[in-house]
Parts: structure tokens; sequence; C-alpha cells
């Protein structure tokens, strides 16, 4: 196992897995996972490349094979349980079809006679007859030859609003187009992604290498590379390159042009 290597190594400095782990901010369970090779009990990829060189670079030792074990591990298959299921075919006796039988031709005969009753219900008696009322015209009082009628027109009432319908809808402001945005990753290796768009929605992706990824938004989006230089960016029909180191852990904003914090802290903590 490649992993025994580490242990070695550390057996020889006379380090245990606690010490390493204080020294490293490291768990020991991670530590101790490496070295005996049990890689289902590390995190996601990008982050246990990143333990692994780190522990490989405070023992003192190579760490291509435990990556190249790893790595191996992520693209083998994991074996499938099969439970075999027995199936028995039980034969359903006669008679069950004659009870069916009978009770569907009960429930025809239940609802015939219930629609047949309430169609003689709804037929009119003879004594129901429809009463009509006769609707005097009311009269009214003649005007006095004096007496002057004056109404205002409705046409000339004068709008509260100085704005009419027409008017809101021409000092409406349109909503502002906004541009579609193209982000395609190819990986140049085994990188672990994350992208985060403007509503909160995020998207998680492991790409290995000769893969390759694209993203659409309209608005702006933040991308977190585990590994950021095994890949390369296209950014609406730009070519960005490789943005950073293997093993470095980037926060890029697309569109470019807002300066990202947590990116700078990142990358000024990995040159430390």
């Amino acid at each position: 196992m490649a992993g025994e290597i580490f242990k070695k190594k550390r057996e020889e400095l006379g380090v245990d897995i606690k010490g390493a782990s204080d020294v490293l901010k490291i768990g020991s369970e991670y530590l101790s996972a490496i070295e005996n090779d049990s890689f289902d009990r590390l995190p996601v990829a990008v982050y246990t490349i990143g333990y692994i060189r780190c522990y490989a670079k405070y023992l003192d030792v190579d760490a291509g094979p435990v990556i190249a074990d790893f790595t191996a591990h992520l693209s083998s298959p994991k074996p499938s349980t099969i439970i075999p299921v027995a199936s028995s075919q039980r034969k359903v006796p006669g008679y069950t079809y004659v009870v069916l039988a009978f009770l569907a031709g009960l429930l025809v005969f239940v609802f015939y006679i219930y629609t047949s009753k309430n169609r003689v219900s709804d037929l009119p008696g003879e004594n129901n007859r429809i009463s009509v009322t006769e609707i005097k015209p009311v009269q009214t009082a003649p005007l006095d030859a004096g007496a002057v009628s004056v109404s205002q027109p409705k046409d000339n009432i004068a709008p509260e609003s100085g704005l009419t319908a027409a008017g809101l809808i021409a000092t409406g402001q349109a909503p502002e187009d906004k541009k579609e945005h193209r982000l395609t990753i190819i990986a140049k290796d085994t990188v672990w992604l994350q992208i985060r768009y403007e509503d909160g929605k995020v998207e998680e992706a492991l790409l290995k290498s000769g893969m390759s990824k694209d993203w659409s938004f309209s608005d702006t989006a933040s991308l977190k590379v585990g590994n950021a230089g095994g890949i390369v960016l296209n950014f609406d029909g730009n070519d960005l390159g490789v943005p950073g180191k293997p093993g470095q852990v980037l926060n890029l904003n697309f569109p470019p042009g807002k300066a990202n914090t947590e990116t700078e802290a990142t990358n000024k903590s990995i040159q430390q």
C-alpha cells in the first residue's frame, strides 16, 4: 500500500498521529485513512488531494504514489450488492372471479336505481305553475315650467390623476435585458467545481481529465475550484487559460471585475 510509506516515515520521525494532526490542522482520522489507503473514509477529492500533499510535505516524502492510488480508487466502479428475491405465484381460486362479477353487477344495479329516482324527482308537477307578476310603469311627476334640470356630462369630469392609462404605460420603464453568459471548463486533471448563482442556487461537479462542463447564466456567478492548475477556462468565447497552480483552491467571480476577498485570502494562505 502506498500509504504505508507515510506511516513508516512518521514512525521514523517519532511523531504520532495526534501530533501530526495538531501541526497540519487536519483530522487525525483523515491522516490514519491516508496511511491505511482507506479512501472511503476521506472527504471529496479536492480536499483529499490537498491533505495528501500537505502530509507528504510535512513528512518530506513523495505524494505521487498515494495520489495515484486515490485517483484510481475514484475511477474504479464500486461493487453493488444484488439481493435475489424469490418470486412465488399463487393460483387465484375460481370463486374469486365469481364474487368480483357479483359485486360489479350489484354496483351497477344500485347506480341505476339511484339515477332513476333523481330523474323522477326532477320532473315538474301538475300543480307547479309559473306565476307572472304584472309590472306597471312608474309614473313620474312632470317638471315645472320654471324648473331647470342641470347635469354635468360624465365625459367632462376631469380625472383625479394627471396621467392617463396610456400615459402610465408610456412613462413605464421596460425591464433591462440581461446578457446571457457562457462559462466553459475543460479538465486536464481530476478537479472539483462548485458554482453559486446570484439567486443563491448552487451546483457541484467532479470532472476527470478530458471532461468538460458548460454553465450558462444571465447575472453573476461565483466559481470555486478545488484544483486550479487542472482546468482551462473559457468565458463568453474568451480563453482565460489556467487560473492557478495544481492543488490550489480558488474562488473566481464571473463576469470578472469585482475583487473577491475570499479568493485573495485563500491564495495568500497557500503561498505562505
